[in-house]
């Protein structure tokens, strides 16, 4: 940026997202001007007025809420948090839902991302990060050991798999959630039995992510904000949490730990090959001390974590979001 302005952060998520909550309460203890904007609420409760003309260098206009005028050439900052897809008026056919969603998210997300402000982190990046085949590849070639990971719809494939790596997982590629019966459901990364190898009927159906199972001595979530880490062991005392944590966190205690050297370096050229100024990075930490790179979600929830360990992570983003 080339002018100097008083701080504006645009805090793009939901209302009740607890993560940008504690970021907005962080920029309101430093007396930083702040809004949160929904992109779920355009256009029953949000008006976008944007325009780009011959004596503009950019995107000129404003986002109207009930609550505030907020002018976009003000933001210099944008925490990209969870945003929900926009709420269109009743009445719509199928097709019309399907074409004006597409049209508000475009509109509105293309403005956004737009902006030539700081971003924690950009749409587009995130976007690409969201790619766990890229991730992967991403965080191995930033120097992270990651475990080996087949992904396929051929049931010959995992077998052979099998053969040369022993026991396997399998987890989601893309969203972990079942939207069913008016209902969802999360899809927990599960061990795969050698007796189900045999049957692997309908894995042709899609792609499926195969890696070989991790030996455990405790799990890491490291939360990366540029290069300030927050690295926390997360220990399982049942079954459902040894094998995936989120599904019994009753049976989860926490200890805020150090970062071996290598995997700091490793997270920092991740995060800059990436393009992110923020990932959680979840760790295998086997019995032979080796950190094993998992994943990286740059749009993970971090909020428990603050609160059970005491960490600043809301100030360190909004340092972020606000330094010079």
């Amino acid at each position: 940026m080339t002018e100097h302005r008083d701080p504006l952060v645009l805090v793009v998520g939901i209302r009740e997202d607890w993560s940008a909550a504690a970021v907005g309460r962080e920029l309101d203890a430093r007396g930083v001007r702040r809004h949160v904007v929904n992109v779920g609420d355009f256009p029953l409760n949000l008006s976008l007025g944007a325009e780009l003309t011959p004596d503009t260098e950019g995107w000129r206009g404003s986002l109207l809420t009930a609550e505030h005028d907020v002018p976009l050439h003000e933001v210099t900052a944008v925490y990209y948090g969870k945003p929900t897809e926009p709420v269109m008026p009743a009445g719509m056919s199928g097709p019309e839902l399907r074409f004006s969603r597409a049209q508000a998210r475009v509109g509105l997300g293309g403005v956004l991302a737009s902006l030539p402000v700081r971003w924690v982190s950009h749409p587009s990046a995130l976007a690409d990060a969201a790619y766990k085949p890229r991730q992967l590849a991403t965080l191995k070639q930033a120097g992270l050991t990651v475990p080996p990971t087949l992904i396929t719809n051929d049931a010959d494939a995992v077998r052979e798999f099998a053969e040369r790596f022993g026991e396997l997982i399998v987890k989601p590629l893309a969203e972990p959630v079942v939207y069913e019966s008016g209902g969802e459901a999360l899809v927990y990364t599960r061990r795969l039995g050698r007796d189900e190898l045999g049957s692997l009927d309908g894995i042709e159906v899609t792609a499926h992510l195969v890696q070989q199972w991790q030996p455990k001595w405790f799990e890491a979530r490291v939360t990366a904000v540029g290069d300030r880490l927050f690295p926390v062991a997360i220990h399982a005392s049942s079954e459902k949490a040894l094998v995936d944590w989120r599904s019994d966190y009753d049976a989860l205690t926490y200890e805020v730990i150090d970062v071996p050297d290598r995997v700091r370096a490793g997270i920092i050229r991740y995060l800059d090959a990436a393009g992110l100024a923020f990932s959680a990075f979840d760790f295998v930490v086997g019995p032979d001390r080796t950190w094993t790179c998992v994943e990286a979600n740059a749009v993970a929830a971090w909020g428990w974590l603050a609160e059970e360990c005491d960490l600043p992570i809301a100030a360190a983003i909004a340092d972020a979001l606000i330094e010079e």
